[in-house]
């Protein structure tokens, strides 16, 4: 049968999946095993950042399963927003970086802590606000499908 026009194939499902799964896996162990010296943020954010990328590759494995498919997104808005959160909200020092990139020419120079947590703040509420919408509807859906039957 053909697929819908949303859907990816299973072939492609394969390879975006797998590879996006296996980065996250990755970078979930480096934030479990990894050495202290290269870390700039708590192993949590590093891990929550993995999960994001571990999240989206089973969603796509789950694309026939809805129930799975929307946990799984709860769960990859909710790792996200974490991260973004952290960063704009969370405590300790940051460093930031503004560049601007042209072809064949690059400038970046340093940014204050403050303009760097105002421009993750709106993506942080965005995303959290999100994730806590998707938490919500999947909670109605469990609730309305144990009516259902």
């Amino acid at each position: 049968t053909q697929p819908h026009p949303d859907q990816l194939t299973a072939r492609d499902a394969l390879i975006g999946g797998g590879i996006a799964s296996a980065v996250g896996l990755l970078i979930i162990v480096v934030s479990i095993w990894g050495d202290d010296s290269g870390f700039h943020a708590p192993r949590w954010v590093v891990g929550a950042a993995g999960a994001v990328f571990l999240l989206a590759g089973l969603a796509i494995f789950s694309q026939d399963h809805p129930i799975l498919s929307s946990l799984l997104r709860a769960l990859l808005l909710t790792s996200f927003g974490a991260v973004f959160t952290w960063v704009s909200f969370g405590p300790g020092d940051r460093d930031f970086s503004t560049s601007v990139s042209i072809p064949f020419l690059t400038f970046s120079r340093s940014s204050s802590e403050i303009s760097g947590r105002i421009c993750f703040a709106p993506g942080a509420l965005l995303l959290d606000g999100a994730a806590l919408y998707t938490w919500f509807l999947l909670g109605r859906d469990w609730i309305l499908r144990d009516l259902r039957d």
